[in-house]
Formats: structure tokens, C-alpha cells, sequence
């Protein structure tokens, strides 16, 4: 797959093998024919794995874990995890129009715009991610709990 990948980073000037593979296990991708579609389904994998942890933060209705967690997150945090989402879902209904209309060229552009912002989106989304960890280091009071039952 490497060899493939290789050829075609250079037609599309792609990112490095290691880099994708690392982010998104791209390694594990058991079929080489259409490679960079295989490729974008990887990230989108990635892509709605972030919303569905901020999709938790802004939309707290799936139980006791994401009520209480939704609370460690100020105004401003949310604002900034409505635009992370915002960012997100451009990208999945970016892939899922490449679903349809589906060519090695879009996909490279796919792969290379992504990429171009993914550093950014995986250091913000980390952010999120260590607040909802440390939001469980705080007492949770039985009024909370009362509330989230009530």
C-alpha cells in the first residue's frame, strides 16, 4: 500500500504515509483499489468521532455522564466547540458529497484541505476532551444529581 500511496502523493502532493497513518490508521485499510477514497472514510471516521464527543457537549441528552460534564463548559467554551462542529461537519458533508461525485483528484484535495486544518482541530478538540476528563475530579452534589433525575 505504501508503494501505491507513494505514487500517488506525488501526482497530488498528499501528505507523508507515516503522518496519515499515525492520525488515522490508514495502514489498516485492507482494500488498494481506490486508495485516497479509502483514505477520506478513515478521516471521516476520525471526523465523527470528534463531533459525537462535542455533539455530547453542546446537546447533553444521552444520560447522567453527559449532563454532568456538559457543565464544566463556560459560554465562551461552548461558542468555541459550536465552531470546532461547525468546522467538523463541513468536512463530513464534504465527504459524503464525495460519496457521490467521487474522483482521485477531489479526494486529494479532501485529504490535503483536511489535513491543512487538522492540527489545529486536534489540539482544540483535545482541549475539550482533558476539560470533560477533569470535569469527573470535581464533587458532583447530590442537588446535581437531583437535578439531572428532576
Amino acid at each position: 500500500m505504501e508503494k501505491l500511496y507513494k505514487q500517488l502523493k506525488e501526482k497530488h502532493s498528499l501528505p507523508e504515509f507515516k503522518l496519515l497513518n499515525q492520525e488515522f490508521e490508514i495502514s489498516s485499510i485492507e482494500e488498494e483499489d481506490f486508495l485516497l477514497r479509502n483514505i477520506r472514510k478513515k478521516i471521516l471516521e476520525k471526523i465523527e468521532f470528534a463531533l459525537s464527543i462535542l455533539d455530547d457537549i453542546l446537546h447533553p441528552d444521552s444520560g447522567f455522564a453527559t449532563y454532568n460534564e456538559s457543565g464544566a463548559f463556560s459560554e465562551s467554551d461552548r461558542n468555541d466547540i459550536l465552531e470546532m462542529y461547525k468546522r467538523l461537519m463541513y468536512f463530513k458533508r464534504l465527504s459524503t458529497e464525495l460519496s457521490f461525485d467521487d474522483s482521485d483528484g477531489l479526494n486529494a484535495k479532501f485529504i490535503n484541505d483536511f489535513m491543512g486544518e487538522w492540527p489545529k482541530i486536534k489540539e482544540t478538540t483535545l482541549v475539550f476532551v482533558r476539560m470533560l476528563k477533569e470535569s469527573w475530579q470535581k464533587d458532583i452534589t447530590k442537588k446535581e444529581i437531583v437535578g439531572y433525575l428532576g
